[in-house]
């Protein structure tokens, strides 16, 4: 997306103090003589029309912020990542720029939530969710999830598929709405993108259940489409073999076993993917999908042997007492 590197071009200008295109571009050349950033064409790219199309010209910025990440990290990386690298090395400087931004919407999205995901949540899943190719109509596919965290508490999300044609990868940052977490989430090319909205499970976080949004790829209409999502964590040790995941049969055998594979116990996975099959598989209420507490609960008692914790006030929002979004 060529927006996401015009604001993120922006704030560049803005922590090296720079009011024209001319002026980054004399900063730039003192670091690099050579450099290839264009100033007419710079222009174009803060307004969002099009993108550097030379690689080093990211190096360049990255080597003039004195930045400790790679020209391609700069290109690929959400505005929220990128945002978070310079405040770590312009201090209290990026704030107010922040604050002062042209676009507020922006700007808010890189702010730190006051209420934080909880870090239980840090770990591995593998997650399943019902195929969107219409060549796959019968089946379920299998990707793994990586929750990581920030020095700043706020949590990141890479998810990735290993499918036939190869790897469908996306990532971005939890956001918690009340008893829910919600990301947008790009591929590095920028070229496609997927939200994703789970319910807040309660410690160990052992088992989320949410939707997955966006559109489909294997498609010549590219329809926008929904589904339910499970994820469940895995254990610290296991190790993932070279290819892992991708397109399993809708039946609950096919499923008991990749959760094997994934390091859950037999029996558990065998008592488990009835469970989780209904919850994938099952018809909606009114045209609707959801993916309920209740059901995430039951599947984490089986999986722990034990109804799991119920979090403290701490872990409730004041936003998870609003009321719903319509009022019957």
């Amino acid at each position: 997306m060529t927006r996401s590197f015009a604001e993120k071009l922006r704030l560049i200008m803005r922590v090296t103090g720079c009011d024209t295109q001319k002026a980054l571009y004399a900063q730039i050349k003192a670091v690099n003589p050579e450099t290839c950033y264009d100033p007419a064409r710079a222009y174009k790219w803060i307004k969002g029309r099009s993108n550097p199309r030379n690689s080093s010209v990211y190096d360049d910025l990255v080597r003039l912020l004195g930045l400790d990440i790679s020209g391609e990290e700069l290109r690929t990386c959400s505005y929220d990542r990128f945002y978070r690298r310079l405040s770590r090395h312009y201090g209290d400087q990026l704030p107010a720029v922040a604050a002062a931004d042209a676009n507020p919407k922006v700007a808010g999205a890189a702010a730190i939530s006051a209420y934080p995901p909880p870090a239980y949540l840090v770990g591995r899943y593998v997650s399943f969710s019902r195929a969107w190719s219409p060549h796959r109509p019968g089946c379920l596919v299998c990707g793994e999830t990586t929750v990581t965290a920030t020095e700043e508490g706020v949590l990141d999300i890479d998810y990735v598929e290993r499918l036939p044609w190869g790897d469908l990868q996306v990532v971005g940052t939890f956001r918690r709405i009340g008893r829910n977490l919600t990301a947008m989430m790009f591929s590095p090319d920028q070229e496609y993108m997927l939200n994703m909205t789970y319910a807040l499970p309660p410690p160990p976080g052992t088992v989320m259940l949410g939707i997955i949004s966006g559109v489909t790829l294997q498609d010549a209409e590219m329809r926008p489409i929904a589904a339910r999502i499970a994820s469940f964590r895995l254990p610290d040790d296991w190790a993932a073999p070279e290819r892992s995941g991708g397109y399993l049969n809708l039946v609950p055998d096919e499923l008991s076993k990749c959760l094997v594979d994934f390091g859950m116990d037999a029996d558990r996975a065998a008592d488990l993917a009835p469970d989780v099959m209904k919850f994938l598989a099952g018809d909606g209420d009114r045209g609707l999908i959801e993916a309920p507490v209740s059901v995430m609960n039951a599947m984490a008692s089986k999986i722990l042997g034990a109804p799991p914790a119920v979090p403290d006030a701490s872990a409730v929002s004041a936003l998870g007492n609003a009321p719903e979004r319509s009022a019957d």
